[in-house]
């Protein structure tokens, strides 16, 4: 006589499978969330320092003095260097590293050979026409970069190592509607003489060609509704990190998103998923930070932060 199962017996079997199987999915949930925080951290840590790298790539060739924090809620411009508590965005004025790299400027005046009085600086190999072609080339234009007031000179003076251009760094560049004193409107000739625009109170020996300004802010800091932002091909939210270049502050534009202002330049995406971004002046030096931030499957949320100091 077989003996079959008894009610029991079932329900103790099922009871048993049930627990086994929660404590499997348990288990392979734990796994499969450590799996991701893993990616998750390594994703970031990469992400993290290319931001940093680029970033660091651009500030170098900078003004020195003319990195600023710009809050677009009251259109408020403060010198880096003064900024006690971070701003949502950093601005600076880049140098035209690539025609220098070529050779097609030195950078340098020979003060003996130059006429201050008729404003004219004559620079050793110095070539306007390639000078013109490089930048064109760069920004993707087709007009003149002198007529078109698209590069302008800045004498290194005292503000080389980043103090403040005398007149203060908001009347200097043309941040946000201020004034332009430290940058000069040129002509650059074949022969290496550079015709200056404007009457320069001193004439110094170093001097910088700036052809763009930068900024850097994430999405919630500025107009997402902007041309510019809408037509990027990935949608940006509040933690997107972007990058605004190829505009011009002394012809008083500003970055196309600002909420301000005459709008002007592109964007690209930097990062995503950045919690905060943060730029501080110490000991001579910029100090960038970028934090990253995802939760993950309802457990505490991956959070990276990487840093780097810009000389």
């Amino acid at each position: 006589m077989k003996r079959a199962f008894t009610l029991v017996e079932i329900v103790m079997v099922v009871v048993v499978t049930g627990i086994l199987a929660l404590g499997t999915f348990k288990a392979l949930k734990a796994l499969f969330i450590r799996s991701v925080k893993a990616q998750t951290v390594t994703e970031f840590s990469l992400n993290g320092q290319a931001v940093l790298d680029q970033l660091g790539v651009l500030l170098y060739n900078r003004v020195p003095a003319s990195v600023i924090g710009y809050d677009p809620s009251d259109g408020s411009v403060r010198p880096l260097a003064s900024i006690l508590s971070s701003m949502p965005v950093l601005e600076w004025l880049g140098t035209a590293e690539e025609a220098l790299t070529s050779r097609d400027y030195s950078g340098f005046v020979d003060m003996n050979r130059s006429s201050p009085s008729a404003n004219t600086l004559f620079s050793p190999d110095t070539v306007g026409s390639r000078v013109d072609e490089r930048e064109r080339a760069r920004f993707g234009r087709n007009d003149d970069v002198f007529s078109e007031d698209l590069v302008r000179l800045a004498f290194a003076g005292t503000f080389d190592e980043g103090d403040t251009a005398s007149g203060g760094t908001e009347n200097a560049f043309g941040w946000h509607g201020s004034g332009s004193e430290a940058l000069f409107p040129i002509e650059i000739r074949d022969t290496g003489e550079i015709l200056l625009g404007s009457d320069p109170a001193y004439i110094y020996e170093k001097y910088y060609l700036v052809d763009t300004a930068y900024g850097v802010a994430r999405g919630e800091d500025i107009d997402r509704s902007a041309e510019c932002i809408v037509n990027l091909p990935t949608e940006v939210t509040e933690e997107t990190l972007l990058l605004f270049y190829d505009y011009r502050p002394w012809k008083g534009e500003s970055f196309c998103a600002d909420p301000n202002g005459k709008r002007a330049g592109k964007v690209t995406i930097l990062a995503e998923r950045v919690d905060g971004f943060r730029a501080e002046y110490v000991n001579r030096t910029i100090r960038l930070s970028v934090e990253m931030l995802r939760p993950v499957g309802g457990t505490s949320p991956v959070r990276i932060s990487k840093q780097k100091v810009v000389f």
